[in-house]
């Protein structure tokens, strides 16, 4: 999959601007000619109305600026705790007075780089299965450098899924140390290779064989058995031997480039190249300090007990715009952080579950995840679906905000989604997708008519930002928080609401857009992207846009 430039992507405007700006587009009303949640007209319904409760809204991402002058009076606090440096409420979480940080150590440290899934994965398996090579026939591995073969793979199926990670493209290292194993099977057939160009030309060195004697007498040679690595080698072998001698054709003062130079590489020089390719991505992508700073197991659910309370991160941008937005559709609503995010990669999974988990143990009404992922890891997966189950058996909203990716749902799945757990449908998930002023879904959206639930304003959103700021920009969860927001509206005049039935009067009360035609784009053959015409109903299961409006009106009817 993936991307290391993080899982969230902002494009902003600089310019600090003034409070009146197109960026507060998102709350109007349609007839001022711009696809906003009609926030007015749900306030004038309103007014005859009492707010009869807070209610509190857990924002699981990266941090906030808790002290914004617009926000500070709009944070959650917990009733059970204060800061003196001791548990008093006694659930594991030291002074975690507004919310708790998940990826932070107990000297206040916080880490600012997670890995991405894939990445973790791999490195977690590349000891059992990364030096593994199957010839269509058999299991062999390289020790120091001389060829082993194995009996039998121990977990055939844990096998396919460490190399599913590389067909699927989930690891940025995998692919780089795939590479470096294989150049110990091209020196192998580099110098099968080698022996029969001696005795082709006998009494010939290597410096006196030409690439066109390799390419008439290797390449283009009729093997009578097949051989897939010895296919695969050979093409990387010609292309390399093919470009290099092109640019040494070009270079009139070069030597003449030869079989020797051929064999040097491969035989001396690609194994330490490759290796010296791995590591350089590897302290890229695979060190993320989460063993140094955090310092506990991130495949052990039931070690809970880490973290710290600091909400001041360096990746709090995205939370702080975001709650800028929640506030002003539900100013009610009381806003509890939890950290999960760094400036880049993705949440470990293990933080998302205890998240959700600490979320409804402190009184959230309404859950606010990172965007959905493409690799869950079968356990893992089960933490996250059985903490949303523990939502839902409480009654509570969890909106989840959809990737930008071009994919179809139906066809590319997604976690978390409604339908990850084959033993149970979680009706309180809520999936959502950014739409713009002119009531356009993001054209790089993923979609899915049954798998989306709907589109909402996320595109050139005006809101608060770090250090008593305001910005507009645009970011993949923004439709996600207006949502929000209108739940929270919702939750605050009609308490007894569940989560199940405010997702669906939202998405049952929308904006309809159906038979309006759409321009998207789409991916084609697992990578390529191209554009298609849809209809708005093709592309989600409310066939429009999020409506504060409608949905709180429809609220009102229920009894």
């Amino acid at each position: 999959m993936k991307k290391l430039a993080g899982i969230i992507l902002f494009y902003l405007i600089a310019n600090t601007i003034n409070a009146q700006n197109p960026g507060e587009w998102y709350k109007s009303n349609i007839e001022n000619g711009l696809y906003g949640i009609e926030l007015p007209k749900a306030q004038e319904f309103l007014k005859s109305k009492r707010v009869k409760k807070a209610p509190i809204i857990a924002i699981i991402g990266g941090g906030a600026d808790i002290e914004h002058e617009v926000l500070k009076n709009s944070i959650w606090n917990n009733p059970k705790e204060i800061a003196d440096g001791v548990d008093n409420d006694g659930n594991g979480y030291v002074d975690d007075i507004n919310g708790w940080n998940f990826i932070g150590g107990k000297d206040g440290s916080i880490m600012e780089f997670t890995m991405n899934e894939g990445d973790r994965e791999w490195l977690r398996l590349k000891d059992k299965y990364a030096d593994i090579v199957f010839d269509g026939k058999q299991y062999f591995k390289y020790v120091d450098g001389v060829k082993t073969i194995i009996s039998k793979v121990d977990n055939i199926e844990e096998y396919k899924y460490f190399f599913n990670l590389l067909l699927r493209r989930e690891t940025a290292m995998g692919p780089s140390y795939s590479g470096h194993v294989f150049s110990y099977v091209m020196k192998d057939y580099v110098n099968i290779w080698d022996e029969e160009l001696k005795q082709m030309f006998p009494g010939k060195e290597r410096n006196e064989i030409s690439i066109e004697d390799f390419t008439t007498q290797i390449v283009k040679k009729k093997y009578p058995q097949k051989d897939s690595l010895r296919d695969i080698s050979l093409t990387f072998v010609n292309m390399y031997a093919s470009m290099v001698s092109r640019m040494n054709n070009d270079s009139p003062n070069a030597k003449p480039f030869t079989w020797e130079n051929v064999y040097n590489q491969y035989t001396n020089r690609q194994i330490d190249f490759s290796y010296k390719n791995y590591m350089d991505l590897y302290k890229m992508y695979g060190r993320d300090t989460r063993k140094q700073i955090v310092g506990d197991n991130h495949m052990d659910i039931t070690d809970k007990k880490y973290g710290n309370n600091i909400l001041l991160t360096p990746g709090l941008l995205g939370g702080t715009m975001v709650s800028g937005m929640i506030n002003a559709i539900a100013p009610d609503s009381k806003l509890m952080h939890l950290v999960v995010l760094g400036q880049q990669g993705e949440p470990y999974l293990k933080d998302i579950a205890l998240s959700i988990r600490y979320a409804v143990d402190n009184g959230a009404d309404i859950i606010m995840l990172p965007q959905q992922n493409k690799l869950y890891p079968p356990d893992q997966k089960m933490w996250v679906s059985d903490a949303i189950n523990y939502a839902q058996n409480k009654g509570i909203l969890v909106v989840v905000p959809v990737w930008e990716k071009s994919e179809n749902l139906s066809i590319n799945e997604y976690f978390p989604n409604p339908a990850m757990d084959k033993s149970r449908h979680l009706k309180n998930l809520m999936t959502v997708a950014n739409s713009d002023e002119n009531g356009n879904p993001s054209k790089i959206s993923n979609y899915g008519a049954k798998e989306l639930d709907t589109y909402a304003p996320g595109i050139n959103i005006y809101s608060t930002s770090p250090g008593d700021l305001y910005k507009t920009g645009t970011s993949s969860i923004f439709g996600a928080a207006v949502t929000v927001g209108i739940a929270g509206l919702i939750k605050s005049y009609f308490p007894k609401l569940s989560g199940e039935v405010i997702k669906e009067l939202i998405v049952a009360n929308p904006t309809i857009r159906d038979d309006v035609e759409i321009e998207k784009s789409i991916v084609v053959n697992g990578e390529n992207t191209a554009t298609d015409l849809f209809l708005f109903e093709q592309l989600c299961r409310s066939k429009g846009i999020v409506n504060a409006n409608n949905a709180v009106r429809a609220a009102a009817l229920i009894k």
